[in-house]
C-alpha cells in the first residue's frame, strides 16, 4: 500500500488499500525504490523487520523529538487542571526568511494594517493569510467553517479569553478522543487534553512570528493554530505511549504529518472535526485520476473584484471515532457532490485538495505537492474557491476543470444546534468529571510537570 502525502493531504490509493489502512491487514509485497530511483518488489514482512530492526540501532537518526521548524525540539507544556498550558517556551520560531502570501507583511504600506489586525482580539475570525507553515488543511477549515452561517458562533465558541489576559481555546473534536480514550482504559497513556491555556507571554510571542511560524490577519486564527500545534503533539505522545500508528479518518489517532514540525500536513476532515466534533462527507480521487490530474494555478482564471483588505470585524469497526460518515471515489460522486451542496454553502463547510503547480508563497507548498483550499460557491458552470494564501481573494473556476483538479473534497454540516449538542454531550461531560484530587496530587508532583 502506498500512500501519497502531499502537503496538506495524504490520499488513498483505491478501495484495497482503503481496507487495508482500516482493517489492519497487510499487502504480502510493496513496491520500493533502490538507493539509485529503481522500483523493486520486495517480501512486506521481511522489509518491516529489516526497518525495526534499523530503528532499534538508530533512534537518534529515525525518531526525533516533536520539533519546531528551526528543530528545536515542541515543548509540549504542562497540564494544569484538566487543560494544556502553552507559553513562549512551546512557540515555534522558523529560521525561514520573508513572510507570508504576497510577503504583506514586509511591505511598508501593509505593516500598519498587518499590526492592527493581529493585535486586534476582536471576538471574530477576519481575513488572514497563511504563513510559512504547511497548515493549509487547517487554514482552509477555519475559512469554510467562518463562511457558514453559524459560522463565527461555531468558532468563537472554542475562544475565551480570561480576566488575566490569557486564552483558553476548547478543540470539541479533541475533548471527544480523549473521552474516548478514558472509556477504553487507557487514561494513563492518554496525552490528549482537548483544552488549551495560552500565556500572555505565548500570544506576544506568536505575535511575533505571524507570517512566518503562524498566520498573519488575525489573532483568533493563531490561537487556534497554536492550539493545534499542541493537540497534533499529544496524539503523536499518545500514540507512542499506546504502541499505536496514526491512523487516518481516527479522531485523536490520526497524527501530525511530520514529527519535526506538529503543526505540518493533515487532513481537512480531520480538522473540521476536532474544530467542530461534525463529521464529513469525502470525495477521493481514484489512482488513475491522481495520474493525469489537472494541475491548479493559482490566479489562473483571475479573481472576484478587487483584492479587499484584511477586515476587521460509513466505515467499518475501528479503534476510536470515526471523522467521516462517507467516502467517495468515483468521478460521478464527485459530480453528485457538488450537485447536492449547491447553493447550500452556508449550511456546509467545504474545501477541495489540489495538486499546485508552483510553489507557493508560504514556503512550504512546492510545486506538484499537495494544498488545500475552501470551495465558498457551486454553480452549474463554475466552483468559487478561496486560497489560504489569502483569504481576501475569490477564484472562479470552470466547472469541468474544478472536477479535473480534485483530489478530495470534503462537506461537513456546520450548524451552532449541532456543535452546541457535540460540546454539551463532551466538553461539559470531561468538565463535570474532572477530579480535583487528581489535579492536586499532579499540581504537587514535579514529575508530572515532565509527563
Amino acid at each position: 500500500m502506498v500512500l501519497e502525502s502531499l502537503g496538506s493531504s495524504a490520499y488513498l490509493g483505491n478501495d484495497a488499500s482503503q481496507k487495508r489502512l482500516i482493517t489492519g491487514t497487510q499487502p504480502r509485497y510493496i513496491v520500493i525504490k533502490d538507493k539509485n530511483g529503481k522500483p523493486i518488489i520486495v517480501d512486506y514482512e521481511k522489509y518491516r523487520k529489516m526497518i525495526i530492526d534499523y530503528i532499534n540501532h538508530n533512534p537518534e537518526r529515525v525518531r526525533p523529538n516533536i520539533s519546531s521548524e528551526n528543530g528545536t525540539p515542541y515543548l509540549l507544556g504542562p497540564e494544569r487542571g484538566g487543560k494544556r498550558v502553552i507559553d513562549s517556551d512551546s512557540i515555534t520560531v522558523s529560521t525561514l526568511s520573508g513572510s507570508s502570501a504576497d510577503q504583506f507583511a514586509a511591505r511598508p504600506d501593509k505593516k500598519h494594517q498587518y499590526d492592527e489586525n493581529v493585535a486586534l482580539d476582536n471576538g471574530q475570525i477576519d481575513n488572514f493569510c497563511q504563513g510559512k507553515r504547511g497548515d493549509c488543511y487547517l487554514l482552509a477549515s477555519i475559512d469554510s467553517i467562518k463562511r457558514t452561517n453559524d459560522g463565527q458562533e461555531i468558532l468563537m465558541k472554542n475562544i475565551q479569553k480570561n480576566n488575566d489576559g490569557t486564552f483558553t481555546v476548547t478543540l470539541p473534536g479533541a475533548v471527544a478522543a480523549r473521552n474516548h480514550y478514558i472509556q477504553q482504559g487507557n487514561e494513563d497513556k492518554c496525552f490528549i487534553t482537548g483544552q488549551y491555556t495560552i500565556t500572555q507571554a505565548a500570544v506576544e510571542k506568536a505575535k511575533q512570528q505571524a507570517g512566518r511560524a503562524y498566520s498573519y490577519g488575525d489573532i483568533e486564527v493563531i490561537l487556534l493554530e497554536l492550539a493545534m500545534e499542541a493537540f497534533k503533539a499529544e496524539v503523536s505522545q499518545t500514540n507512542k505511549a499506546l504502541g499505536q500508528k496514526s491512523e487516518k479518518y481516527i479522531a485523536g489517532q490520526f497524527g501530525p504529518g511530520c514529527d519535526s514540525d506538529t503543526l505540518k500536513g493533515g487532513q481537512m476532515y480531520d480538522a473540521v472535526y476536532i474544530l467542530t466534533g461534525q463529521k464529513s462527507d469525502v470525495y477521493e480521487a481514484g489512482r488513475e485520476k491522481k495520474k493525469n490530474v489537472k494541475l491548479y494555478k493559482p490566479g489562473e482564471y483571475g479573481y472576484v473584484g478587487e483584492d479587499s483588505k484584511l477586515s476587521k470585524g460509513c466505515l467499518g469497526a475501528s479503534k476510536g471515532i470515526v471523522e467521516v460518515n462517507h467516502v467517495y471515489d468515483k468521478e460521478s460522486d464527485l459530480q453528485r457532490m457538488l450537485d447536492r451542496y449547491k447553493g447550500k454553502e452556508g449550511e456546509f463547510s467545504i474545501t477541495v485538495g489540489f495538486r499546485v503547480a508552483q510553489n507557493g508563497p508560504d514556503g512550504s507548498t512546492k510545486a506538484g505537492g499537495g494544498h488545500a483550499l475552501t470551495v465558498s460557491k457551486i454553480t452549474d458552470d463554475y466552483v468559487e474557491v478561496v486560497n489560504p494564501w489569502n483569504t481576501s481573494k475569490k477564484e472562479r473556476i470552470p466547472r469541468g476543470d474544478f472536477e479535473a483538479m480534485a483530489l478530495n473534497l470534503t462537506v461537513a454540516p456546520m450548524s451552532a444546534k449541532n456543535v452546541d449538542k457535540f460540546y454539551s454531550e463532551n466538553v461539559q461531560k470531561e468538565q463535570q468529571n474532572f477530579n480535583p484530587l487528581a489535579f492536586l496530587q499532579n499540581l504537587f508532583n514535579p514529575l508530572s510537570l515532565f509527563a
